[in-house]
């Protein structure tokens, strides 16, 4: 309505001023200083309320975390590895996994560096500094809300392997003499006009000179066509993704923290500023060649040749640097959103690191994907006497929930975010799991053999680095004896390579191996109640499963009753 109104009345004081020229002819142009200022004022609200927009959509994807509403989360399925050695099996990315459930950085830099914390164990120092930076930032509702403010309301497109690719490029041949001599040129072009206003040159002088000049200008821009195209054709991505860059460059700048790490990452950051604002100054300014009001003065100036030799010059001063920039972008937007998933999760606590190991020792350890008034906890303790236990257990008693839950907490632990447990004490681990290895068609490999390769793996790493390995039902694809005699081969050669784990079975014969010679114990889950009325505590207990409830499910589904019943 405002430049409707000016619209109106701009019409109105020209048909004053230059019809009935009863005003000043230049009194319709008071009106534009204030259009300028109508349409800042315009622009300044919507990013105003654009901004409040994304901060409801951060608030609104807190809530669907805390209430377990996966449909609205991020999923981070592009970071989905089959050959993952537990990054399947412990449903770290998909729905209703950890992702989902840390995540919610802003840039892509900040979901990728989430990710490979997730898959990669951090070193004992990294995880104790990233423990200081998220204790600082998680009381930081308000940088948090700031962050969620930057970029679209979705995950911005900071994809660091744009920027990686751009760098990477072969360099453009423009030499020194291009440069000076297109500068040169454009600065002829400048001056003939001027010359010629104030009458030192003469009409027919000024022609023939710019028309020379406008011919070398051409020759020069036809001699770097190529490279002004490639760089051209580079940077158009860079124009998306370098506000939200410069945004967070910016917060970081204007902060005061106080944990080294995030100090430290601030210091590296210190002299980015000017360099990414330089560098988006000069993209706007080459996308301004498209506009056709800029068009004929783009040409004269010759500023797609001048453009994209700044440019380039830029990318061999600062593209290094960039890229390490980047990088602590997408390190800043991982600990806020770990800082938020503590914040989310008050009772949750950092792991305690030991030394010695290979060791793991829990109270109060729960499944971080279940919620937490529903989440029923076990104590659990793995390390120097007991190198394994074996998991006997009813169906659906909670064998496959309780490996998952000390995996993922691992994974916590390693990535330095707090772990769904009240204590927890662990030595440093690699996790092995084979809880859902998938079988191949197009490989022709049988689950058994998929499942017999990821125990091969694991016997191997163990031989390099301490090694959690958590299997679930495992060998359930060959008969009980084969079965028996397999894995006791797979559980000594772990415990000769000093790793611990897990193994959950069906099979009752499986627990003779804890009792057999080998550093293990046998725990077990069970059910109360009979066919029909099954209950499950999810209580981890010691000692081996008296009994099974195949046969109460089966007669709970109408199993019995149906083969009883002819057609």
């Amino acid at each position: 309505m405002g430049f409707i109104s000016l619209g109106v009345l701009g019409c109105i004081l020209l048909y004053q001023a230059l019809v009935i020229k009863s005003l000043p002819v230049w009194m319709p142009f008071l009106l534009v200083p204030l259009g300028a200022l109508v349409a800042s004022q315009m622009k300044r609200s919507q990013d105003k309320a654009r901004r409040l927009l994304r901060i409801a959509d951060y608030y609104d994807k807190g809530m669907a975390r805390l209430d377990h509403k996966w449909d609205s989360l991020d999923e981070g399925q592009e970071f989905v590895d089959p050959d993952h050695f537990y990054a399947t099996d412990l449903d770290l990315f998909g729905r209703g996994s950890l992702f989902q459930l840390i995540c919610s950085a802003r840039t892509q830099a900040g979901r990728e560096a989430l990710a490979r914390w997730m898959k990669d164990p951090a070193k004992v120092e990294e995880v104790l500094a990233r423990h200081g930076a998220i204790s600082e930032l998680r009381g930081r509702q308000d940088l948090r809300e700031i962050l969620a403010a930057v970029g679209s309301l979705e995950v911005s497109n900071c994809h660091p392997e744009t920027f990686r690719a751009w760098i990477a490029s072969a360099p453009a041949p423009f030499p020194l003499w291009g440069s000076l001599l297109a500068a040169l040129l454009v600065l002829i072009v400048i001056l003939l006009p001027i010359l010629y206003g104030i009458g030192m040159i003469g009409l027919h002088a000024f022609f023939t000179r710019l028309g020379v000049t406008l011919f070398l200008e051409v020759s020069v821009a036809a001699i770097f066509f190529r490279g002004v195209r490639s760089i051209d054709f580079s940077v158009r991505p860079l124009s998306v993704e370098l506000p939200i860059v410069a945004e967070i460059l910016g917060i970081i700048d204007r902060e005061n923290f106080s944990s080294p790490t995030l100090a430290a990452l601030k210091e590296r950051t210190r002299e980015a500023g000017k360099p990414i604002a330089r560098l988006r100054l000069l993209i706007t300014l080459l996308k301004e060649r498209d506009n056709p009001w800029t068009a004929y003065f783009s040409f004269l100036l010759m500023s797609g040749t001048q453009l994209t030799m700044a440019i380039d010059r830029w990318r061999r001063r600062y593209g290094t640097k960039m890229l390490g920039w980047l990088a602590d972008v997408g390190e800043l937007d991982a600990l806020i959103s770990l800082s938020a998933y503590a914040y989310e999760h008050p009772l949750d606590t950092f792991p305690e690191l030991r030394s010695e190991g290979p060791a793991i020792e829990a109270e109060g350890i729960g499944h971080p994907l279940i919620h937490e008034d529903a989440c029923v906890r076990n104590d659990f303790q793995l390390g120097g006497d007991v190198r394994f236990v074996i998991i006997s257990g009813s169906n659906m008693s909670g064998k496959s929930t309780f490996v998952r839950a000390i995996g993922l907490n691992t994974v916590l632990a390693w990535m330095g975010a707090p772990v769904r447990c009240r204590k927890l004490s662990l030595s440093r681990l690699a996790v092995g799991a084979s809880v859902r290895v998938q079988d191949s068609v197009v490989d022709g490999r049988s689950h058994f053999l998929a499942e017999m390769q990821r125990l091969r793996r694991m016997i191997d790493v163990a031989s390099e680095t301490p090694l959690l390995y958590l299997t679930d039902e495992i060998m359930s694809g060959t008969n009980s004896q084969d079965r028996r005699i397999a894995t006791e081969w797979v559980v000594r050669a772990l415990v000769l390579r000093g790793a611990i784990g897990i193994i959950t079975t069906h099979d009752l014969a499986l627990t003779e191996i804890a009792s057999n010679g080998l550093p293990g114990r046998n725990v077990h889950f069970e059910d109360t109640g009979q066919a029909g009325n099954l209950v499950f505590d999810y209580t981890l207990r010691p000692g081996l499963l008296t009994h099974s409830n195949a046969l109460n499910i089966a007669h709970m589904l109408g199993i019995d009753s149906a083969a009883r019943t002819t057609g």
